[in-house]
């Protein structure tokens, strides 16, 4: 059990968590507004690796207590946690690439959401691979797997609410990564490959009761993708 817990910092999850989707939400409703300060590209190009790194910071320095406790319960529990990480690896590559191929079969290719993240990673380069692969995993556990769910969860260990906690967590997850400006029934089936990944990384979240272990799977699963 980790002696301190992201949620501990209540004031800092909430002024992060309101950063966090509110700049999500900006970006999806008003983001056109930027354009007209700074030119297209530069925005796309810097936006998301400029936020990610500042919140990337952001959560190391005010959850580092977090973080460290989890890490001495990773290294004292390290057989158990990298076993439970490999074997949930595989299974998310399994439950992503199954329900990518049936939702291919029914024509639906991939969501707005990773065909921009796909054209910024061939167009740019460098700054979007170390987004996609290290500052927006770390940034998205500590504020789905680590305030989102550790709220819904509660302290008590409840079986019932535990598996709200993930359906719930999951679901948040997957709609986030839903084009929301241009929302539509097809972008959101798109998306059942997130919600599967959010579904395995929460499930193991809940089991380890350790935000590294869903950090290490996160971090892979993108390599594995950029790849």
């Amino acid at each position: 059990m980790e002696k301190y817990r992201i949620t501990d910092n209540k004031n800092a999850c909430l002024i992060l968590s309101v950063l966090f989707w509110g700049f999500l939400l900006f970006v999806e409703f008003k983001g056109t507004i930027l354009f007209h300060i700074f030119p297209k590209d530069l925005l796309i190009e810097y936006i998301d690796p400029v936020f990610y790194g500042m919140l990337f910071l952001a959560v190391i320095i005010i959850f580092r207590k977090a973080f460290i406790a989890s890490a001495k319960d990773f290294v004292d529990n390290f057989k158990k946690y990298i076993g439970l990480s490999v074997i949930f690896f595989f299974v998310t590559i399994l439950l992503m690439v199954a329900s990518a191929v049936v939702i291919d079969s029914f024509g639906i290719g991939d969501s707005s959401n990773q065909q921009f993240i796909d054209e910024a990673i061939v167009q740019y380069g460098f700054l979007q691979i170390i987004t996609v692969c290290l500052l927006g995993p770390v940034v998205e556990e500590v504020f789905y797997r680590g305030i989102l769910f550790e709220m819904l969860k509660g302290k008590e260990n409840s079986i019932i609410r535990n598996i709200i906690a993930v359906i719930l967590t999951s679901s948040i997850f997957a709609f986030m990564h839903v084009s929301l400006a241009d929302f539509s029934v097809t972008d959101m089936i798109a998306n059942i490959p997130i919600l599967m990944l959010g579904l395995t990384l929460t499930t193991l979240r809940c089991k380890t009761d350790n935000i590294l272990c869903s950090v290490i799977v996160h971090i892979s699963i993108n390599v594995i993708a950029t790849i």
